[in-house]
């Protein structure tokens, strides 16, 4: 049989498919198709791949094209019969990403070569059979399904495409990802869009995708478009009552993006799931795991009226407490999230209280900087806070003691929001983030603690969703002694008495116990005198005037 491949191919060689060609090898091109049940043109493109992928790793359009003598376009219109032998798993297709990347301009990137189960079966002179399309697991089954979307074109009808995918799924009903999907009876056209979005997530599990792109890449049929498109807007499609796609509206209809929910993730991921959250925790520098049990204690002073008010917020979080509560606030039929709100002066210890609440209470951490979400490109920002409330979702769902989600200095998207006189694509993407942030509060089932340094500019549609606030101001002068006593318990009760007077936060006087560090460290000096405090409290910039009046004595 091989003999008659090399007759073909060597005809075959700039005959430029020439109809005198075509009848010279027709007896050996007869025998070739019989043998493969393929048609005497297809004999022709398999025994001319065979040739050049001898020579070479893979082939494209262009080496074709210059063995046959042709142009490109002309065997464009072959295309048909090299689909067929890739549908028959004679021939395989791929996109080498370096070559997508450096020819971006070309219409076909593609390159093929032959099986080479094909290729041994011919030098054996045996008949190849080929495969069924049966995945070894969930990823293998998406590529099979990815390829018959990729190349849904090449049918004559969209039959011929469901019928491909419907068998592929009737193959493949062994693995659990499969059987999970037919439980929901999707139509054809809910299924393929599904499919695809599945696809999608396997390249790349952080990207989330236009709607209008994607249903125009799977239904480009206008009538069908649009229905659909209409659907998903309207939450009325099959794949949204299934729980299985979500999507986000922009602020144009034509902006919404359509990404995967938690439940397909779950179908698809099943027991890799956590190893993929890990994976993908550790490419996201915004927002952090804090165990519980690798949270240092520290002591934390306040006035005896706050005391009580963070102690009656670390006794709701107790856990048998807020498994009480919660089961209450089940009973009334009211919200089951806590969201707390520390608010007031900077460096009053906001961020660290919550650290000390979670160190009491058992619950780890999920710390996640606003601030830094809300500096990304337009469009990212929304997709990592989603991320990051989707993913504090996952933990509370694994975890036998509800962590809490930490907002930590998130004063720049707190404020009221922006209408007028600023950048409009600042503006809109600070909405579009308080929006995820307002929805997640009110439908949040865990514990939400945010800090912030705003006093005066709250959006009342935040404010009112905090169900425990509590203000921080400068401690008082006995506070202060107390923090300057334990930061530097070498004091006399006079130097004490001086320092105290300082209208100062726990955040600055742990500045100065820094550089006092700094200084025994260098120079062996164990005790600093006063006026070196002083001096420090002076590089501080508080209240320079009168610090100088109260102590100048002591020049």
């Amino acid at each position: 049989m091989i003999e008659h491949v090399e007759i073909i191919a060597i005809h075959a060689h700039e005959s430029e498919l020439s109809h005198d060609f075509q009848n010279t090898i027709r007896p050996h091109t007869k025998i070739v198709s019989e043998f493969f049940e393929i048609n005497e043109i297809q004999s022709i493109f398999l025994s001319t791949l065979i040739t050049i992928n001898l020579q070479t790793s893979s082939v494209d359009f262009a080496e074709i094209a210059r063995f046959l003598n042709l142009s490109c376009i002309s065997i464009a219109k072959y295309l048909p019969c090299i689909r067929v032998l890739i549908d028959r798993q004679m021939v395989n297709v791929t996109i080498e990403e370096t070559r997508k990347r450096r020819r971006q301009t070309q219409l076909s990137t593609e390159e093929f070569c032959v099986n080479k189960d094909l290729y041994s079966a011919l030098l054996r002179g045996e008949r190849f059979i080929p495969s069924e399309n049966k995945a070894v697991d969930v990823f293998d089954f998406l590529k099979i399904v990815g390829q018959k979307i990729r190349y849904k074109d090449e049918y004559q009808n969209e039959g011929e495409v469901y019928g491909e995918l419907n068998a592929v799924l009737q193959q493949n009903e062994h693995i659990r990802f499969v059987s999970d999907l037919k439980m929901f009876n999707l139509d054809d056209h809910a299924l393929i869009l599904y499919l695809f979005m599945c696809t999608l997530f396997c390249d790349d599990p952080d990207d989330e995708a236009e709607l209008a792109r994607v249903i125009n890449y799977v239904l480009p049929e206008i009538r069908d478009n649009m229905k659909i498109r209409k659907q998903f807007m309207n939450q009325e499609h099959p794949l949204q009552k299934h729980d299985l796609v979500e999507l986000e509206k922009g602020s144009f209809r034509s902006d919404a993006t359509i990404y995967l929910t938690d439940k397909s993730k779950d179908m698809i991921l099943g027991e890799n799931k956590e190893m993929f959250t890990r994976t993908k925790m550790t490419t996201n520098k915004q927002f952090q795991i804090i165990k519980a049990q690798d949270i240092i204690e520290k002591r934390l002073f306040y006035s005896e009226e706050e005391q009580k008010e963070i102690d009656f917020i670390i006794d709701v979080l107790q856990p048998e407490n807020y498994k009480n509560m919660m089961q209450r606030l089940r009973d009334e039929g009211l919200p089951q999230g806590l969201c707390v709100l520390f608010f007031g002066e900077a460096g009053t210890s906001k961020t660290m209280l919550s650290y000390m609440i979670a160190k009491k209470t058992g619950r780890d951490i999920l710390n996640f900087q606003v601030s830094e979400a809300k500096s990304m490109f337009y469009g990212e920002s929304q997709k990592l806070v989603k991320k990051a409330f989707n993913f504090y979702r996952e933990m509370v769902e694994k975890s036998s003691l509800e962590p809490f989600i930490l907002l930590n200095e998130a004063d720049s998207i707190l404020s009221k929001r922006k209408s007028d006189g600023v950048n409009q694509g600042v503006m809109q993407t600070e909405n579009a983030i308080q929006t995820i942030i307002l929805n997640e509060m009110e439908t949040l089932k865990g514990i939400m603690i945010a800090t912030t340094n705003l006093q005066n500019h709250f959006d009342d549609s935040f404010y009112r969703r905090f169900l425990i606030k509590k203000k921080f101001e400068k401690p008082n002068s006995e506070v202060r002694k107390q923090i300057w006593a334990d930061k530097l318990p070498w004091l006399e009760q006079s130097e004490l008495e001086i320092l105290s007077k300082f209208e100062i936060t726990g955040a600055i006087i742990e500045n100065v116990q820094r550089k006092l560090v700094l200084q025994r460290a260098l120079y062996g000096v164990e005790k600093q005198n006063l006026d070196q405090i002083v001096k420090y409290l002076e590089e501080e910039n508080v209240n320079k005037r009168q610090e100088r009046g109260r102590i100048g004595f002591l020049k």
